[in-house]
């Protein structure tokens, strides 16, 4: 399908459950994707990337939604892989992350230990390509020189700074992943009333850190370990002061708030002193899904949602809006070229 013909076919689907889009985000055509994952396949040729269509390998030649730069390390590293014995030997997997700073983090993936002799190899391929090395197999993790990127963001003549982990998750195009933010801080801004912000589901602080600059004070939680370790680094690096968050599940931050149950981790913070005029959330693909979740996050005024699948979302609002009211519906072709769908939904109280 060409771009705006599988665009279309996605505005239909939106529309068939029942929302309209008063705002749609378009990505970049090609090289949009800051990483990847890819099967490595063996012939007589040699080693090849790959993918698994119908539990079948199917070789990758190019790819040409990655970051340019992605694209060119992959090219350059697939004959040094060829050449080399230590470094093709059980080689599984191939994990790429890059940055629009144009930083590079391979991971190779093994189904063997990796001892120094690897490592040698490793670290010489780094230098010569310019980029960052991580070797993994099972219970084992070799890092070269270093486990994360560094980032930056402009946006709004501001330049914000992020540790991008190879084991946390990241937004995979930058393009509307600045969409996003802009659409997420326009909606704050056009709130009639600001104090502060919740966030669950914060990450590493993609969005936090921005939409900080809009309030008194934000508490924000994240359940993944590694996610909390580059949100920590993000507020350090951007120098905010008024983050207070907290590793926790969306129920354990609810019992939190409702003070149903005491946290050793907030020990620090008295959430009595909060007064939240507006929650945020950006749940995993499943959705926020529990009526008790949902029923607490209907007594904030105002909402931002953000979703990347459409079917949960249509199952949550069908509870918030029993008492809110869509004041924007977003979609952000995030991921061009599939079936996924990320929307923007801003809900404020009737």
């Amino acid at each position: 399908m060409s771009y705006q013909a599988q665009l279309q076919e996605k505005v239909e689907r939106i529309n068939a459950l029942g929302f309209v889009p008063s705002e749609i985000y378009t990505s970049p055509t090609s090289g949009f994707r800051s990483r990847g994952e890819f099967r490595i396949y063996r012939d007589e040729r040699g080693l090849h990337y790959a993918m698994s269509r119908e539990n079948k390998p199917l070789p990758i030649t190019s790819c040409p939604i990655l970051l340019p730069h992605l694209q060119e390390v992959l090219n350059s590293l697939l004959p040094i892989l060829n050449h080399s014995k230590i470094l093709s030997n059980k080689l599984f997997s191939i994990e790429v992350l890059g940055t629009l700073t144009r930083q590079t983090l391979v991971v190779l993936l093994y189904h063997r230990a990796l001892d120094e002799e690897w490592e040698r190899e490793a670290k010489e391929i780094e230098e010569k390509l310019g980029i960052h090395i991580i070797g993994r197999s099972r219970g084992e993790k070799r890092v070269i020189s270093t486990e994360f990127l560094k980032d930056s963001l402009s946006l709004e003549h501001q330049t914000y700074h992020f540790v991008r982990y190879d084991n946390a998750f990241s937004q995979p195009n930058p393009t509307l992943n600045l969409k996003m933010l802009e659409f997420a801080l326009s909606c704050v801004r056009e709130s009639e009333r600001r104090e502060d912000l919740l966030e669950l589901y914060c990450g590493g602080g993609n969005f936090t850190i921005p939409l900080s600059k809009e309030f008194g004070k934000v508490f924000a939680t994240e359940i993944a370990k590694s996610s909390i370790k580059a949100l920590h680094q993000n507020i350090i690096d951007n120098k905010i002061t008024n983050i207070f968050y907290a590793r926790l599940s969306g129920e354990e931050s609810i019992e939190a708030l409702r003070g149903e149950r005491e946290f050793f981790r907030l020990r620090e913070v008295d959430l009595g002193d909060y007064h939240f005029s507006h929650i945020f959330i950006d749940p995993p693909r499943n959705g926020v899904g529990e009526k008790k979740m949902l029923e607490f996050i209907s007594s904030f005024e105002n909402i931002i949602y953000i979703s990347c699948n459409p079917l949960t979302l249509k199952e949550d609002l069908n509870i918030l809006l029993k008492t809110h009211k869509i004041k924007r519906f977003a979609l952000f072709d995030q991921f061009p070229y599939t079936h996924h769908i990320e929307s923007g939904v801003w809900l404020e109280k009737i």
